[in-house]
């Protein structure tokens, strides 16, 4: 009989235990909104869940817990271990999906890469290495660049063309005061703008003014830049003009012909650029000296266009033009 109520009891709790080992583990979610992350690495724990999407941009995300509105990882990876639980689409750039068993994702998966790129930081910057595409990147910026700067200089022969002569001929005059005068106005430009920033916001009244200072300090040194520049490149043209002889007479021309010869090295660089991997050093050298080229041009017409008050004005006289010799009245010859 003994035996009989032992065997009963042991029944008993031996199905309590597989009852209770049978029962799911259940979590309790922290339930968080969007999820947005730059130049940081995210992790998604395990009793988070996220209602909106989750978007990391220059670092990695790696889900523990749920996604209800799908995934957006920019330069870098995304791991989703076995207990990570996402709805939605995912899209990667630039990176990969590591998935781990038991994973569990309800939507498509779409990647976007332009090769291999890797990402780094300056400080809190984030800095990205496209690889390959990176060279066909700067190519596209160098002509957005250029092109820029075309459609400026032509407005500015069409405002202003004796003003752009003016500048040009104070340029060759006196290259190197102009260059020495723009040096400094480049040097001095930032620290003169937190100065009088500076001055003005120490005052109340003056406090209104400091927003209007910083952008209209831009636009004049912009307007001062552009005009000089195009100066510059005007008299170049005309230059090489004279040296081969011809004599079109157009400012539109002599400035095309100048822009040409300062923009070159750095266009043929950067079409160099996405060439085989052997051409990378001579590449390279040809930059530095297109950015040499450039930053000369830049700077010394600068010089010459606050020599000249922005055209407005001669430095030097301008050239006497060869006539006949005066004779001398009662003298034959």
């Amino acid at each position: 009989m003994r035996n009989a109520l032992l065997t009963i009891v042991l029944a008993g709790l031996v199905s309590q235990v597989a009852g209770a080992a049978q029962v799911p583990e259940t979590t309790t979610y922290r339930v968080t909104g969007t999820r947005l992350a730059l130049g940081q690495d995210v992790h998604i724990e395990r009793d988070e869940e996220v209602t909106d999407a989750a978007v990391v941009v220059s670092g990695s995300l790696v889900v523990d817990g749920r996604v209800r509105d799908g995934i957006v990882v920019v330069g870098g990876d995304l791991r989703l271990t076995a207990t990570a639980d996402v709805r939605g689409d995912i899209v990667l750039v630039g990176g990969q999906l590591l998935r781990d068993e038991g994973a569990r994702h309800v939507g498509s998966v779409n990647y976007i890469s332009f090769g291999d790129w890797s990402r780094r930081t300056f400080g809190w910057f984030p800095i990205f290495d496209f690889g390959g595409f990176s060279r066909w990147l700067s190519l596209a910026g160098t002509f957005a660049r250029v092109s820029l700067l075309a459609v400026l200089m032509a407005m500015v022969l069409v405002v202003a063309r004796p003003a752009v002569a003016r500048s040009g001929r104070a340029a060759v005059a006196e290259p190197v005061r102009a260059g020495l005068i723009g040096l400094a106005a480049e040097i001095f430009f930032v620290p003169f703008l937190l100065v009088a920033s500076i001055g003005m916001a120490i005052t109340i009244i003056g406090i209104p003014f400091v927003a209007l200072l910083v952008p209209i300090a831009i636009a004049i040194a912009s307007f001062a830049l552009v005009p000089g520049f195009t100066s510059l490149s005007c008299r170049l043209g005309e230059w090489v003009e004279d040296r081969l002889g011809w004599q079109p007479g157009n400012a539109f021309i002599a400035t095309a012909i100048g822009f040409v010869l300062i923009m070159g090295p750095t266009l043929a660089a950067r079409l160099i650029g996405v060439g085989p991997d052997g051409f990378r050093p001579v590449a390279f050298a040809l930059l530095i000296a297109g950015l040499a080229v450039e930053f000369v041009a830049w700077t010394v017409g600068l010089g010459a266009a606050i020599m000249t008050g922005l055209g407005r004005w001669y430095t030097v006289p301008p050239p006497i033009a060869a006539g006949p010799v005066p004779q001398a009245p009662g003298v034959a010859y």
